[in-house]
């Protein structure tokens, strides 16, 4: 049981603190609302879970043999959240109460956010090397880590969602729209630009 817990905790702190994923969540609930963000939140969740499965059945004896593997994804993979902050910065904005000509983050691309995330691939190495266990019980261990990590993300990641949500009562005009996805644009970028450097 404190096993369970501790894998709770350490899901949720890691699921709820401020990334390129949860950067995308808000942007996408502040404007297509909760429903449409889903994809990117499924997409997300089913992203990182995928990770720490591939890395729980052997995966991550390569990144322990091959640490310049992690640098690689991280080139990739900060292209690839550049062009979303590009996306999201840029969105076109119709009047306000027509519906949105942007289109709302996909489930692909909800898991190529985390697949090419830098930070994701650090908490899942560091998840699996601490909460799998050596010997017979490493399938079931890394089953039910997979398992609280996919419903913990989920909400997690909902969270920011509703935020989001929240922050769209405020944005009246389009050029609040315009701001705030800029504003959001230019958080994801210098997240990546963080990730890189640190």
């Amino acid at each position: 049981m404190s096993s369970l817990i501790a894998m709770a905790l350490f899901a949720f702190v890691t699921s709820i603190s401020p990334g390129p994923v949860n950067i995308v969540a808000t942007s996408s609930g502040a404007n297509f609302g909760f429903n449409k963000t889903l994809y990117h939140i499924t997409g997300a969740t089913i992203g990182f879970t995928s990770i720490l499965l591939l890395l729980g059945v052997g995966a991550i004896e390569v990144f322990h043999e091959n640490p310049e593997i992690m640098n690689y994804l991280s080139y990739i993979g900060a292209a690839f959240l550049l062009y979303m902050s590009y996306k999201i910065a840029f969105a076109p904005i119709n009047k306000v109460n027509e519906e949105n000509q942007a289109t709302p983050p996909t489930i692909l691309e909800g898991l190529l956010c985390q697949w090419l995330n830098p930070k994701a691939w650090i908490v899942a190495v560091s998840g699996v090397t601490v909460f799998s266990s050596n010997g017979e019980n490493n399938t079931s261990s890394i089953l039910l880590f997979s398992l609280v990590f996919f419903v913990v993300c989920f909400l997690s990641i909902s969270v920011w969602a509703v935020m989001g949500v929240t922050i769209k009562k405020l944005l009246s005009h389009p050029e609040h729209y315009k701001l705030f996805n800029l504003i959001m644009g230019c958080i994801l970028a210098s997240t990546v630009i963080y990730l890189l450097i640190y």
